[in-house]
């Protein structure tokens, strides 16, 4: 009950405000910046960019070993020596560093290319996945801690700093190498706020080995590892597989309306951290039918706002890049709908992370992952990347039917109205199919933009905001 009170505090409120609205400000600049990119790149050079950061968010997690994720758990359990837990585990992932570098070079000698990466660019990659983690370590700490000024600092100046140096590189140095200035830039000023980082957290801390403190994060985040790479297979690697499988100039097509679909995710995510406290508070309480009621509410705007994301994207798309990439627009479609279902998925697993069932989570989504992983193997080289789009409908469709069962079962009972989950659904679904043949015909959508605003409007009349 003690949690329960905390997430009800308005400091919670407060902060959850805050990261809202960071992380809208962080998207939004990688968002403005996509038209420059695409813009100053080729196609293929954005697909191998895209590319490299797939690998990379695969890579963070077993070079930094998930470790930033037991500082929530650190925090209460060594809080009077929090700063020395910090620098012990980060000195942790030093090591691991220092062993990837190691392993992964040895492997050169066997094979010239990896995931068509160099020896150099694997260097390279290395560094600025290793720099991720500090980033996404350090704001571990801030968000326990409620630092939320300090966590959007860091988000913002990072971006920023990411942005501006890769633009000085791709117009000086590396004018004739746009691909190689977006990573060498991304990865000097990703390695400049690390060493500030690392340092600060090692001056402080003052510890490099502590047992204790090792056992107690390799407890807890080695089990992580599956889960979030199983995540990252889900939401990157389909791009890695295009580029194997298509080349790099499919996989700059693809990159490019994945990128521009992030909008309704972040949409989703900035939502999902005003609905999770509320829920948690709710369920504490025995409030079902209020928590039925209002997900029914909450299902329809989303489900509106997907089919009007996918409306005017189709626009956005046509203005925002060159016209070698217009080929792509037909994706905004499935990619919209796989976001759409991911929505829908969060439902059953926070109720998971309430009845504290985590495992299942993992096994969840490492399931939905491989089945991914396989769909792709099977259907890219047949059909190209627009298949890669549909296997990822399909998996996360497959993921929420999972956790929508298995959630029943913890639970005794069904929290949420499959009646309105499947009708919001079917209309979503079949409107996907509508618009899909709809992409040249722009004021027949438009109208379509506008009874969806009012139905939009309507439905938000209904809701009592206050509760």
């Amino acid at each position: 009950m003690k949690y329960i009170d905390k997430l009800k505090t308005s400091s919670l409120l407060k902060s959850s405000f805050w990261y809202t609205i960071g992380n809208f400000f962080v998207k939004g600049i990688s968002f403005l910046t996509i038209p420059i990119f695409t813009n100053i790149m080729t196609v293929e050079e954005y697909g191998l960019v895209n590319n490299f950061t797939a690998i990379a968010s695969i890579v963070t997690l077993f070079i930094g070993l998930s470790l930033n994720g037991a500082i929530n758990n650190a925090n209460f359990e060594f809080k009077d020596d929090i700063k020395g837990f910090m620098s012990s585990v980060l000195f942790l992932s030093t090591i691991s560093l220092v062993i990837f570098l190691l392993l992964g070079n040895s492997f050169y000698y066997f094979n010239d290319s990896y995931f068509d990466l160099s020896q150099m660019i694997f260097n390279i990659m290395v560094l600025y996945s290793y720099g991720n983690f500090l980033i996404s370590y350090l704001s571990a700490y801030f968000t326990i801690n409620v630092s939320y000024f300090k966590f959007l600092a860091l988000s913002i100046s990072s971006t920023l700093l990411n942005i501006v140096v890769s633009l000085i590189f791709m117009f000086t140095l590396y004018k004739n190498n746009q691909y190689l200035g977006r990573i060498v830039g991304g990865t000097v000023a990703l390695a400049f706020i690390s060493a500030i980082i690392y340092i600060a957290i090692m001056i402080r801390g003052k510890k490099l080995f502590k047992k204790e403190y090792w056992a107690f994060a390799l407890k807890i985040c080695i089990p992580l590892i599956p889960h979030a790479l199983a995540n990252v297979l889900l939401s990157q690697f389909d791009r890695v597989m295009i580029n194997t499988y298509s080349g790099p100039f499919d996989a700059g097509i693809y990159s490019y309306i994945y990128n521009l679909g992030v909008v309704l995710n972040v949409v989703w995510l900035s939502t999902n951290n005003a609905w999770v406290p509320w829920f948690y508070g709710k369920m504490a309480i025995g409030e079902e039918k209020v928590i039925k009621k209002t997900a029914n509410y909450y299902t329809i705007l989303f489900g509106a706002l997907t089919l009007i994301s996918m409306l005017v994207l189709i626009d956005i798309a046509k203005i925002m890049a060159p016209s070698e990439y217009i080929e792509g627009i037909p994706l905004i479609i499935p990619i919209l709908l796989a976001y759409y279902f991911q929505f829908l998925y969060s439902f059953p697993v926070n109720a998971e992370f309430y009845e504290k069932k985590t495992s299942y989570i993992a096994i969840g989504t490492v399931m939905s992952a491989l089945v991914n992983v396989v769909l792709n193997i099977i259907f890219i080289p047949k059909y190209g990347y627009i298949a890669a789009a549909y296997t990822t409908v399909f998996t996360y469709f497959l993921l929420f039917i999972f956790h929508y069962n298995l959630a029943k079962r913890f639970i005794g009972k069904q929290l949420f109205d499959t009646k309105v989950i499947t009708l919001v659904s079917t209309i979503v679904v079949a409107m996907s199919f509508v618009l899909f043949f709809l992409a040249d015909y722009l004021l027949i959508r438009y109208a379509i933009v506008a009874i969806l605003s009012i139905v939009l409007y309507f439905s938000l009349r209904k809701i009592n905001f206050k509760k």
